[in-house]
This record gives structure tokens, sequence and C-alpha cells, in this order.
């Protein structure tokens, strides 16, 4: 685990069950290598298994709340755990780009092609649906999030990385207006068969 990671789980921790936190931790590591040995990803070493098995520590933290707290206190809890830190970590990627220029939609397109290479976006298959100076709208299939939570039997988890991305795009690109057409349920996470991103240029006045 990064060091801001163990921070944040241990921050909420230490709310949620006191000076008992490190031991609580310990043995949802513990948990995260049973939970990883029942995946399909267990029986293999590439990218996509070593991210796979660091997805299972939240779902480990996940069950091991749920039987402290309780399943809806666990969620929320949850939520104050994966939201910061998978926001967090996405704009450390975006501030690490190498862009010569300033312009968020030129930095959004860097972004999209660094994910593709050395991010999740490696792990899904990902299609532009238009991209202009205005706009880049694209769509999300196979989600290795929903993929690794549905196989461990805690998909509600997905939903989570939906609100990851609400937090973390407006704050990285903010001259840049993001939504997923018509809800911001238009993700896998809700159903869906692929999850929408679209990004427009906003107006002087701050709307797209």
């Amino acid at each position: 685990m990064r060091l801001g990671e163990i921070r944040t789980i241990a921050s909420v921790l230490r709310k949620e069950v006191g000076w008992s936190w490190p031991a609580f931790l310990l043995r949802c590591l513990l948990r995260r290598k049973s939970v990883f040995a029942g995946t399909h990803w267990a029986a293999d070493k590439g990218d996509e298994s070593r991210f796979a098995r660091r997805v299972c520590l939240s779902v480990a933290l996940y069950v091991r709340l749920k039987e402290r707290l309780g399943g809806e206190r666990a969620l929320q809890v949850m939520r104050d755990i994966l939201v910061p830190i998978g926001s967090r970590e996405q704009l450390e990627n975006a501030r690490s780009l190498s862009v010569q220029h300033d312009d968020d939609m030129h930095r959004l397109q860097a972004f999209y092609d660094f994910m593709g290479k050395g991010g999740v976006g490696k792990f899904v298959e990902r299609t532009i649906v238009e991209q202009s100076e205005n706009v880049l709208s694209y769509e999300v299939r196979g989600c290795l999030f929903s993929r690794v939570y549905s196989e461990t039997g805690t998909p509600e988890l997905t939903q989570f990385f939906c609100e990851v991305d609400r937090d973390f795009f407006p704050k990285a690109f903010p001259d840049l207006e993001f939504h997923r057409g018509g809800s911001w349920e238009n993700t896998v996470a809700y159903g869906k068969d692929h999850c929408t991103f679209i990004f427009e240029r906003k107006t002087d006045g701050g709307q797209a």
C-alpha cells in the first residue's frame, strides 16, 4: 500500500474501531490473500492480476466492517475510504503528465492516452465517440472494478469509483464540464452495458 492510502485507511478506521485499528487492518491484509485466491486472477501473474489483488484489499475491509458494524454503516465507511484514495491517486497521475500547454482539453486527451498505457484504462475496452477541440466523449466497457467486485460478491462497491470520477475530473480539469449524458447512473455499476464519459469545454459563463 502507498503511504497516502495507509493514512486515509488509518484515519477512517481509527474513528470506527478505535485503538485496535492496526490489528483490524492486519486481519484485513491477511484476509485479502484468501479473497484474491478465490478469483480467477490468482492463477495469473500479469499486470491485471496485480491490480485485482490490490482491489481485493477493499473487499476484505468491507467484509470485516460488515461483521463489525453492519452492512449500511460498512458501506458508508468504505465510501469514506475509497473515494478520497481513488481521487487523490488520479490527481497524482494527472499532475505527473508532461504536457507542453495548459489547455484542459489537450491535457485531458493526454491523460486519456496515459491511462490507456499505464493506468486502469489498459485493463478495459475504451471507445472514443467524439473528439474535437471542444468535446471528448468516450465509452468504457469491461470495468475492472466491476469485474473484481462482482466475482468477490461485493458489486455494490463499484459505485464508489463512479464517485471518484465525479470528484476527480472537475478538480483536475476545471475548464471542462464532465457529465454522463442524461444521468450520473449511466455506468456499469448501475446496470448499464458501458460507462459514459462526456467532457465539454465550458463557455465564459462557466457552463458547457
